[in-house]
């Protein structure tokens, strides 16, 4: 992220502004009365420039820091309508009579910024030991709800908590052929302008979601992706889905629907990964620029329904293996399931996935299991067709949303 500079928020800190065009106002007022009363051509040329100097002087300012203005005027709110702050009243004399001031006793320590090109803006708070500013901690959702966004990241770090938030939605991508693929860095596949994913980085792949919510598609995206970059892909599909047997031919990829062929690709794909490792040992190094491997694996349910028992428990140990030792070995694994539960993935494998995408809308229960239990609560506020929230270790500090690409039918089928 552009590290632009941090604007200290102040209580009522646009008294100054309101006041230059209260003053500017008056002054015009104070012109066309001098002109209504002396007749004079040149009073007219004064007020005309005036007045266009203050509308070119608001107009720029308007342009320049609306957003930085709605964000404090917003945060100023908050912090009034939510008690975080402590201040007295003091009678004093004025001109027109007695009036009352407020002081400040207490004003949290709030700053902010506006990164367009990452279509964020952030809230920083000062952990300063007070116990108005330690509410700011679990005002997450009250703080989303009141700028209408979502909140992409929260960032816990010495003395300050951040909130950070979208300025605008995600737009969905339409694809219509190979072409409409973003085009980002090496080893990356970008599913929107603010969302990307470093399959090498941030490896093995988890997506979840219920029949219809796009999971296939999204897997047709990413297989296409991979493929364009120059991946070998293995897509296991015991359900032999039409869509996805449709998609694969003619690809330059292994598609297995059967149980053997399955059993197969997989102890080839794990036998891979421990050649690749003799020859890392020959070396002596612990890593190397293999040609990558990715193995996808569409539902364990429905392999486990077709397999004999000792066919499966072998296939799933030693895709447990791909995904426990293959990092190192450029064999990556990604797993397409409609529940995440223990009896078909377990606990220790799953965390080991990288990037986790659930698609649609899901449980509590599903949430907790994909994403940890620190984020059972996370909803999906979006409800298209490849809505959901995704989770990369080492990129995000909490789900977020997610909005996989419109794939027209047949599109990423042409040549």
């Amino acid at each position: 992220m552009r590290r632009n500079k941090w604007k200290r928020l102040r209580n009522k800190q646009f008294t100054r502004l309101y006041a230059f065009i209260f003053m500017w106002s008056v002054f015009l007022i104070a012109l066309l009365l001098f002109y209504i009363v002396f007749r004079e051509r040149n009073i007219i040329l004064g007020m005309f420039a005036v007045g266009m100097i203050g509308v070119l002087c608001i107009m720029t300012a308007h342009i320049k820091f609306r957003r930085l203005i709605k964000i404090s005027k917003l945060m100023e709110k908050f912090i009034r309508r939510n008690n975080l702050y402590q201040s007295h009243f003091i009678t004093e004399q004025g001109i027109l009579g007695e009036r009352k001031i407020e002081r400040m006793d207490y004003y949290p320590v709030v700053e902010y910024r506006v990164d367009v090109q990452e279509n964020i803006f952030c809230i920083r708070i000062r952990m300063d030991g007070c116990l108005r500013s330690e509410k700011f901690r679990d005002m997450e959702r009250s703080l989303a709800d009141m700028f209408c966004t979502v909140c992409t990241e929260r960032i816990e770090e010495r003395g300050y908590l951040t909130y950070c938030f979208e300025i605008t939605p995600q737009k969905q991508v339409k694809i219509q052929s190979h072409k409409d693929i973003m085009t980002v860095g090496e080893n990356e596949i970008a599913f929107s302008s603010d969302v990307l994913w470093n399959w090498k980085k941030c490896p093995h792949l988890m997506v979840i979601g219920n029949t219809g919510s796009g999971k296939t598609q999204l897997a047709q995206y990413i297989i296409s992706c991979l493929l364009e970059q120059g991946v070998r892909v293995i897509y296991c599909d015991p359900k032999n889905d039409d869509d996805m047997r449709l998609f694969m031919q003619g690809k330059p990829a292994v598609y297995a629907t059967k149980e053997n062929e399955i059993a197969k690709v997989v102890r080839e794909t794990e036998e891979e990964v421990r050649l690749r490792e003799q020859d890392l040992q020959k070396i002596g190094i612990k890593e190397a620029e293999f040609n990558p491997v990715f193995l996808f694996f569409d539902e364990m349910i429905a392999f486990a329904k077709i397999a004999e028992k000792k066919t499966y428990e072998e296939t799933a140990k030693r895709l447990s293996a791909i995904v426990v030792t293959g990092r190192s070995k450029r064999v990556y694994a990604g797993m397409i399931l409609q529940r995440p539960d223990t009896a078909f993935i377990e606990g220790a494998i799953r965390d080991n996935l990288g990037c986790r995408i659930c698609m649609g809308q899901m449980s509590e229960t599903a949430y907790k299991m994909a994403f940890s239990s620190d984020f059972s609560d996370i909803k999906n506020n979006r409800r298209e067709i490849g809505s959901g929230l995704i989770y990369r270790q080492g990129v995000d500090t909490k789900p977020r949303e997610f909005l996989a690409p419109f794939i027209e039918k047949g599109a990423l089928s042409k040549e």
